[in-house]
């Protein structure tokens, strides 16, 4: 959940639906502007936004009402409301401009997980927020609370990632439909409808401000390091992605004399980089040091690729430690070079180590796209649960799913729930006839119930989920809600996976990998 210095927490309330009608009781005379009649549904909305600095007019004397936002206005109203508070580095969006006004917002509501950008890479700028988009938006901010299901007679029309934004929308009351029960998910947000959304959130009950702490987990000994040289901020937008996806700790190899743009001009000879590039004994000193190195167990080291290799500063970074009986996962950022020899040529400074394979990315890659390469990994602490699995005298800790000739290969999880599928599994393979539901996922009867694990899920592509005890669940986009765990798809993207499920109803046999 965000912590937030205006609006705070929200406890989700069918009486905040109430909110916005006894807030009209005392009505405006006076909106401040003359596009806005004080007698008009959104009067008071726009008023209350003016008054405290959250959004102000086109000019000084119209609001304009009925035009649209574009989603950088809407970060920008946001981060307004936060406090503005200060933030450093460069986004990963190409058509975003640095230093421009919105920048700054952009980068921030990154950061906080309250926006993300297109399959294409872009951010949209200028693109009109979708009442959908701006839902999804506001809902992640409160905190991305679970809510039921969505009544709007329209709400199958939204994409698979506004669905749960839809239902906590209407059970909180803060973003009303257009008309009667129809939201219309995929129309342009107008100002109006920003500032209620606005005003609403801003009235809701407050109540707990922080989640409630989970029980503190046992240390498995599986700690995670992501280590990274990053001067054009390309590979440091990998490395953020990489910690979130693993919850890892963060290390930036930072330079003792930083490269300055005219040591990185290619084109020189006699420039810095170049000069280390072709002196192997080259070793750029490193400012600061990995605080007790000896506790990770798998280290991802992140570096771009100069002339088809590692920056020599990545040398001097495992020369300054002992990884023996590491894992060390390579990966790199490139306009178009490929990951190449740069990672075997690195082999020889931490001979003790496991290297795995390497993956290079562009700066801009989307998260779905980094978390598939992670699930393919062979990571330990995937070694270690297949191993606990296979003592506890289980057939398998991977499952096969058949789907129109293609099969997959996912990995169970470690419950009572997946333990039962696979003992269901054991005796025969099982055929279920799916449904494509809400554009986000298939669904098919199991035909006997198994136990159930529920908690709140944030699902993502791939997620095998168990469903009311009886049905299961394959999903290609996001949801939120109380599900069971069964397993996750490995080796596929989310982009390849809805090709292969399709749009239609599809015949699944799943089965134990032998």
């Amino acid at each position: 959940m965000k912590k937030m210095k205006r609006f705070g927490m929200v406890l989700l309330s069918l009486a905040a639906a109430l909110l916005l009608t006894a807030f009209a009781c005392a009505a405006v005379e006076d909106t401040g502007f003359s596009d806005v009649d004080s007698s008009a549904w959104y009067a008071d909305a726009v008023a209350y936004c003016r008054e405290h600095g959250l959004m102000a007019g086109i000019t000084s004397t119209t609001f304009e009402p009925e035009s649209t936002l574009t989603r950088s206005q809407l970060a920008a109203v946001l981060y307004r409301a936060e406090g503005e508070p200060a933030v450093t580095g460069t986004d990963s969006f190409p058509d975003t401009v640095e230093g421009s006004w919105y920048s700054s917002a952009v980068l921030w509501a990154l950061r906080e997980g309250l926006v993300s950008g297109y399959d294409n890479g872009l951010f949209g700028t200028a693109d009109p927020v979708t009442r959908e988009q701006m839902t999804a938006i506001f809902w992640r901010y409160a905190g991305s609370p679970s809510a039921g299901e969505a009544g709007f007679s329209d709400a199958s029309a939204a994409g698979g990632y506004a669905a749960a934004a839809l239902a906590w929308a209407e059970s909180s009351g803060v973003i009303a439909p257009v008309s009667g029960n129809i939201f219309a998910p995929k129309e342009d947000a107008t100002r109006a409808q920003v500032a209620a959304a606005l005003m609403a959130f801003d009235q809701l009950p407050k109540g707990q401000t922080e989640p409630e702490q989970p029980a503190p987990q046992p240390d498995t000994g599986e700690h995670v390091l992501i280590a990274y040289f990053s001067n054009t901020n390309q590979t440091e937008n990998i490395a953020n992605l990489l910690q979130s996806i693993l919850n890892a700790d963060l290390y930036k190899i930072t330079p003792e004399t930083p490269y300055t743009s005219a040591d990185l001009n290619y084109n020189n000879d006699s420039c810095r980089a170049n000069q280390e590039q072709n002196d192997n004994s080259a070793r750029p000193a490193i400012s600061g040091s990995v605080e007790n190195m000896a506790q990770y167990d798998t280290v991802f080291l992140g570096y771009p690729i100069w002339w088809g290799q590692a920056p020599r500063i990545i040398s001097t970074f495992l020369e300054s430690y002992d990884f023996s009986g590491k894992t060390i996962v390579p990966f790199c950022t490139s306009g178009s070079s490929p990951i190449g020899s740069s990672a075997e040529n690195l082999h020889a400074l931490a001979s003790g180590a496991n290297w795995l394979d390497g993956q290079r990315f562009s700066g801009s890659a989307s998260s779905e796209t980094v978390e598939s390469w992670v699930s393919g990994l062979d990571l330990p602490e995937k070694q270690a649960h297949n191993a606990a699995a296979q003592t506890k005298g289980d057939a398998s800790a991977m499952m096969k799913i058949t789907i129109n000739g293609t099969t997959l290969t996912a990995a169970l999880e470690d419950n009572s729930s997946a333990d039962a599928l696979r003992e269901l599994l054991a005796n025969s393979p099982l055929t279920v006839q799916m449904s494509d539901y809400g554009s986000m996922e298939k669904v098919g009867p199991i035909g006997q119930s198994l136990p159930r694990n529920d908690q709140q899920t944030d699902t993502q592509a791939g997620d095998i989920i168990l469903y009311q005890g009886n049905q299961i669940v394959i999903y290609y986009d996001t949801n939120s809600w109380n599900f069971t765990r069964l397993g996750r798809i490995e080796g596929t993207t989310a982009q390849e996976l809805r090709g292969i499920l399709g749009s239609g109803d599809i015949r699944a046999t799943f089965s134990l990998e032998e």
